[in-house]
């Protein structure tokens, strides 16, 4: 896989890492476990209910491989992935084997788990149903922001239905606030007293750690001014520098003096 090198995360598992970016697409804390602790535990409730997923930036597919270890039910699974090579590379990494041979098989004939292999912008305007759950796992926004505008995150929300349950690593405020937009709930995962991820729904009573009041206010400050993509083609230096222009003519305070307010 060209740019692409493999090392090993803190539980053994393989990670990657992409040379052009200069960017892992694990945790190095273990890419195996990020997978069940920002994408699956916070989703369990689906476990024994029959379930559709869209899985947004599938790599070498540990969150998918880990819904198919954890629910039972699994209806189907939409895969979004621009790189075709990690896809069939992802066979070959290690998880139960018959996890792998499930993958393998659907690759051919995409009996329940479909691939959109495409930039996901594109992928995701060719989807017209309701997800039970949604992970959404991109490049972080200072490089990939394409996958993060508030844009692309509507038309997430527009696929889930008032039970369905988003989880995404990224907390950054840009995201938070384009979640919040969208009018889904949003909450934190967390881990060991410190967040994790995030998980949103439409159903405010599937989020245990919401995102108080205060720090909801941080989402109204320049720092949390999201990024624009209306048509869902700029390039990511487009999106960026918009962002920044954005920013400069803002009249919004900045986080540090909404923190003052309230001696955070």
């Amino acid at each position: 896989m060209k740019n692409i090198e493999m090392f090993t995360t803190n539980d053994g598992s393989i990670g990657l890492y992409d040379k052009s970016l200069d960017e892992v697409f694990h945790s190095k804390y273990g890419a195996k476990t990020e997978a069940f602790e920002k994408f699956i535990e916070p989703t369990l409730i689906y476990q024994e209910k029959p379930v559709r997923i869209l899985d947004i930036c599938y790599g070498i597919g540990y969150n998918t491989k880990c819904a198919l270890k954890y629910f039972a039910n699994i209806q189907e699974i939409d895969c979004l992935e621009i790189n075709f090579e990690l896809v069939k590379k992802s066979i070959e990494f290690e998880y139960d084997e018959k996890i792998n041979e499930i993958i393998a098989r659907n690759l051919i004939n995409q009996d329940f788990i479909k691939f959109y292999i495409d930039d996901a912008r594109n992928s995701i305007q060719k989807l017209n149903k309701k997800y039970d759950i949604i992970f959404h796992d991109g490049f972080a926004p200072h490089k990939q922001s394409v996958l993060w505008s508030e844009d692309f995150v509507l038309k997430i929300a527009s696929l889930m239905h008032k039970d369905s349950i988003y989880c995404t690593y990224n907390h950054s405020k840009p995201v938070l606030n384009a979640l919040d937009k969208t009018g889904l709930a949003i909450g934190k995962t967390i881990k060991d007293d410190k967040t994790i991820g995030v998980i949103a729904s439409f159903n405010s009573d599937l989020i245990k750690n919401k995102y108080s009041e205060i720090e909801l206010g941080e989402l109204k400050t320049k720092t949390a001014i999201t990024f624009k993509d209306k048509n869902l083609n700029l390039s990511h230096s487009e999106i960026i520098e918009n962002r920044k222009k954005e920013i400069e003519e803002s009249s919004l305070m900045t986080l540090s003096q909404y923190k003052k307010r309230f001696s955070l």
